[in-house]
């Protein structure tokens, strides 16, 4: 299975981490932890998207699927980590965000 890519918008960061606890069977703490900011749309903060890129196994990316075509705001995409290492980040920009800029 290949890498997937979550981005959810903002508004969306709590609801998207209690999904990923009851349907990913993820303790509350670790469920808590995912989903990290990822971008706005002119890479200030704070920001409008969030993401998580990580493996899924086959039955879980197939639940992922069912679950972002059934609520309507996620985001998500398959990619090979190996092939396309870039890839969330062409995803962010074709959804017209930037990376935050982390000021030192």
């Amino acid at each position: 299975m290949p890498y997937g890519l979550v981005i959810v918008p903002a508004e969306h960061v709590v609801s998207a981490r209690a999904i990923a606890e009851s349907a990913f069977d993820l303790p509350a703490e670790v469920a808590a932890k995912e989903f990290v900011p990822a971008g706005s749309p002119t890479g200030a903060e704070p920001a409008t998207h969030y993401w998580i890129a990580t493996k899924f196994g086959d039955s879980q990316w197939v639940e992922l699927q069912q679950l972002a075509s059934t609520i309507g705001w996620g985001h998500v995409e398959a990619y090979d980590l190996d092939t396309e290492p870039l890839k969330p980040w062409d995803i962010l920009a074709a959804m017209g965000l930037q990376p935050l800029k982390h000021e030192p």
